[in-house]
């Protein structure tokens, strides 16, 4: 992905609405910036449809109250994070969304868009378990299915000749407590779900001779980011990594502005001391930037200022390294579209 774009698609929260689709006129101007579309989740999604064609449920509260205490990274935060895992299921299980409508949903900009420009560059997603970290080996399987499911819901021609890959909508590898993470074991994918789930996806979309694409997040105080780093350096789960600075959405990231690029220029991700994690980068992973702007770009004071520390950070590697480019919901990235393709140009 060297000039990429995330199109957000279908649910955008839990109460059934949904983000705007666009018009045949609007998926013109988007291609004639950039033909490369990521479609991209957001929510959890809980029901799937397995191979043979029968639906099913991954998480329940029955699922929350029978876990043990060594699923956990810390044992006396154990009935804490069950009291935390009940509390988000609460909203997000009644939702009772099915990954069909993603995939449904995002067939049919797939189909639209290839209508429109026949050799377009297409991506397609996994859900996230976002918030139930020590979990997420759960959702593997079903996440699995769902790279089947992508593939029977698309015509052959166009899953052969326009889907480059796949991506894995979680951001980050929490631990903190809810997960563990052994740095010496990347074999064994680190003793962690997360890094689990990636690998079952990974090994799925392969065997297809797709391509995975993982987004994170770099945060430098964050452990998460040095659990990236560890997958990114030493694992070949993933073929591309695009990592997000987040400076746009928090000022005090300053230092991301600076160890990103750091990243993209020794293709491999260091920590802020600007040593490579894991002591050496052994896996064929590509790495890349993500640029972020919303709509707080044109509604609030300062934001333009950390928008365009991104094209002066970054410009230096656009159409080399590989790039995706956040803009919040579909009108922000319509709305957008001329700052997109100045970047790119």
């Amino acid at each position: 992905m060297k000039k990429g774009v995330l199109l957000y698609t279908c649910y955008n929260g839990y109460g059934n609405t949904k983000y705007h689709t666009p018009t045949d006129e609007e998926l013109v101007r988007i291609v004639n910036v950039t033909d490369e579309i990521l479609f991209i989740p957001i929510v959890t999604y809980n029901r799937f449809t397995d191979k043979d064609g029968k639906d099913y449920t991954v998480l329940s509260h029955d699922i929350i109250d029978n876990m043990t205490v060594d699923m956990v990274g810390e044992p006396s935060r154990f009935e804490t994070i069950k009291q935390e895992y009940h509390a988000t299921a609460n909203h997000r299980l009644p939702a009772d969304y099915h990954v069909k409508d993603y995939v449904n949903d995002a067939v049919s900009l797939a189909k639209r868009i290839t209508a429109i420009k026949p050799d377009a560059k297409l991506w397609f997603s996994v859900p996230s378990a976002e918030n139930f970290h020590a979990l997420t080996h759960l959702f593997a399987p079903a996440w699995a299915d769902t790279v089947d499911m992508i593939k029977n819901a698309l015509p052959e021609e166009l899953w052969q000749n326009n889907v480059i890959g796949i991506y894995y909508a979680g951001e980050d590898i929490v631990t903190a407590g809810y997960t563990r993470f052994d740095n010496d074991k990347p074999e064994d994918d680190f003793n962690n779900p997360i890094v689990y789930s990636m690998r079952v996806v990974a090994e799925k979309v392969h065997g297809y001779g797709k391509k995975m694409l993982w987004i994170p997040y770099y945060h430098e105080a964050s452990s998460s980011s040095k659990n990236m780093g560890h997958v990114l350096n030493l694992t070949d789960i993933f073929d591309v990594a695009i990592i997000q600075p987040s400076h746009f959405f928090n000022t005090a990231r300053k230092d991301e502005m600076l160890i990103v690029p750091e990243c993209v220029e020794k293709q491999a991700v260091v920590d802020i001391e600007h040593n490579i994690i894991g002591n050496k980068k052994t896996s064929r992973t590509e790495i890349g930037f993500e640029m972020e702007i919303d709509s707080q770009f044109y509604e609030k004071e300062g934001y333009p200022e950390r928008y365009y520390n991104y094209e002066k950070a970054f410009g230096k590697f656009v159409g080399k390294n590989p790039t995706a480019f956040y803009a919040g919901t579909p009108q922000t990235l319509l709305r957008s579209l001329d700052i997109i393709e100045k970047f790119y140009k």
